[in-house]
């Protein structure tokens, strides 16, 4: 009966460890074609070429990353008001990958601490010592409070901080080197430079009707579907989706589910649709290329090697967070606040 059972349904492993977000996670199965016009680049897809010619790659690649950690969570305020604040702080930073000289280096670390609160409460910045002996100091500069005043805008508050730092920095990197293709791990916020392209390894929502669809169950490694527009506002853009990944190491002998390896990019529309198409299809032999291995990444293959290595790196820059928070708590209480 139960043999019966797994091979009337179609369940595959979810190789991704339960410990992070898994890769497919769809809260809208599909959206209205007003939001999203799919026949930009091709009108057919069941006729589209998804192995095209290999273009000119780029001599650079920088793969830009941050992390954020909300160390510790404020409510209060003056007489009865209640207003929540978040003491946080953020890591970005670039892999900078050489083509030609095949060199790897992660640089341009930026660590900052931030303090904000909601409901328009400016917030002071903040140094907090650390222990005796010590003439280091965890200095918390204020970011601009929100009017919104609830629980989640702590996580905003640090979130919006840490993608404020990534774009500076990619704007830095861009205009430094020449014949390059700067990737940003996650979606493009609304203010990107609109030379990066997002990578988006996480399906919260699929954009495409089941007519579009149905490309992404047929894509291999190193295939992708025609770029399609997503007409969001205040960030319009180009999206494609492309199948990362091994075909030896990648197979359904392995169990996967076959959206196993999809990824979903994005490029700003700013950006002439000729361009975004070299760009798109430079991204099914870069991808690929810098896939990560189950062995070294549970998070294979949408993880990409330079990121899961940039990410490593940004924590050990961001401190402890246990002695963090204790910090934290020694000097409120100093100041006679109640815990």
């Amino acid at each position: 009966m139960s043999l019966d059972f797994w091979k009337e349904n179609n369940f595959r492993l979810e190789p991704w460890s339960t410990d992070y977000q898994p890769p497919i996670d769809i809260e809208e199965l599909s959206s209205s074609e007003s939001e999203v016009d799919p026949s930009v680049e091709e009108t057919d897809w069941s006729n589209f070429c998804k192995t095209r010619v290999k273009p000119e790659l780029p001599q650079r690649l920088i793969f830009i990353d941050g992390r954020r950690r909300m160390d510790a969570a404020l409510v209060g305020g003056s007489g009865n008001t209640i207003n929540y604040g978040v003491f946080g702080t953020i890591a970005v930073g670039a892999v900078i990958v050489d083509r030609i000289t095949y060199t790897a280096n992660c640089t341009n670390f930026y660590i900052g601490r931030i303090l904000g609160f909601g409901g328009g409460q400016e917030a002071p910045e903040t140094s907090i010592p650390c222990p005796f002996g010590s003439g280091a100091e965890l200095v918390y500069k204020p970011v601009k409070p929100y009017i919104e005043n609830s629980p989640e805008i702590r996580k905003n508050l640090v979130q919006n901080a840490m993608l404020k730092a990534e774009a500076t920095l990619a704007e830095q990197q861009y205009a430094m080197q020449p014949n390059t293709l700067v990737i940003r791990d996650g979606r493009l916020p609304y203010n990107s430079p609109s030379f990066a392209v997002g990578y988006v390894k996480t399906m919260h929502k699929n954009y495409l009707s089941e007519k579009y669809a149905s490309v992404l169950w047929e894509l291999q490694p190193g295939e992708r579907t025609p770029i399609f527009l997503i007409k969001e506002k205040n960030r319009p853009h180009w999206s494609w989706y492309l199948k990362s990944g091994n075909p030896q190491v990648y197979s359904n002998k392995l169990g996967y589910h076959d959206l196993h390896g999809i990824v979903r990019l994005e490029l700003s529309s700013d950006i002439p649709l000729e361009t975004a198409q070299k760009i798109a299809d430079q991204t099914t032999y870069l991808i690929p290329e810098y896939s990560s291995h189950p062995y070294k990444d549970p998070r294979a293959p949408q993880n990409l090697t330079p990121v899961g290595a940039l990410e490593r790196e940004l924590g050990r820059h961001m401190g402890n967070a246990n002695l963090i928070k204790r910090r934290v708590q020694h000097f409120l209480a100093s100041t006679g606040v109640s815990l």
